[in-house]
């Protein structure tokens, strides 16, 4: 686990949007069981999403549908369903998230937000929560870059915002997924935190260097 001094040793903290600095509020899971529908396609068990929770929505809907016309035709209406969702206000922040964002730049720590959500979903969350001036960056899937649990969101931070060292990041996530892409990242802080996708139990499967109750007492292991 990081020791007492770990904020000196932090230079960057990339952290997960939905189940993470963001409520979803079971939203993700309507949307993907509407967009499945609305594709022509057999609803999903909890347990069966589980598992993909934190990857790139691209990825997943390509291991839920049998071909990848009907992927993609899922994937839109996915994107749709989600724009909606944020307009109407059903995904709100976190507990606490805006005080630790707040306190992380008190520290003189960069923050990135990462997400899991194309871009477009992703731009219409910071518009709507206010939080385009709270980080000082984004990054989602994109035609150069994979989702987790490949390591690209995160190594693409360090770079654009000059990081000298991989061991000076910290990522903090709710999934799996997000524990894969900050080790694969060779990130030196990889904090699973509780409350979001995925329980304590499956955090614990993955690597990490430590389990936080919430996003609060990821900031706490700073002090």
């Amino acid at each position: 686990m990081p020791h007492q001094d770990a904020s000196r040793a932090i230079d960057l903290a990339v952290l997960d949007m939905a189940g993470t600095t963001i409520a979803d509020n079971g939203t993700v899971e309507r949307a993907v069981d509407a967009a499945l529908s609305l594709a022509g396609l057999d609803a999903i068990t909890p347990e069966t999403l589980r598992p993909l929770r934190g990857m790139a929505k691209t990825d997943m809907f390509n291991r839920l549908a049998p071909d990848r016309h009907k992927a993609a035709e899922a994937h839109r209406a996915f994107i749709d369903l989600m724009l909606n969702a944020v307009l109407a206000g059903e995904l709100t922040a976190k507990d606490g998230a805006e005080d630790v964002l707040a306190g992380l730049h008190e520290r003189g720590i960069k923050t990135c937000l990462m997400t899991g959500f194309d871009a477009a979903v992703q731009d219409a969350l910071l518009e709507t929560l206010g939080w385009r001036d709270m980080v000082d960056l984004t990054v989602a899937q994109s035609g150069t870059l994979r989702g987790r649990p490949y390591p690209d969101l995160i190594l693409s931070a360090v770079i654009q915002l000059r990081v000298d060292a991989v061991q000076r990041v910290l990522v903090a996530g709710d999934t799996v997924n997000d524990l894969l892409a900050g080790t694969c990242a060779g990130a030196g802080h990889v904090i699973g935190v509780l409350g979001g996708a995925h329980d304590r139990e499956h955090l614990r499967s993955a690597p990490h260097t430590a389990i936080a109750a919430d996003l609060k007492d990821v900031l706490g292991n700073l002090s």
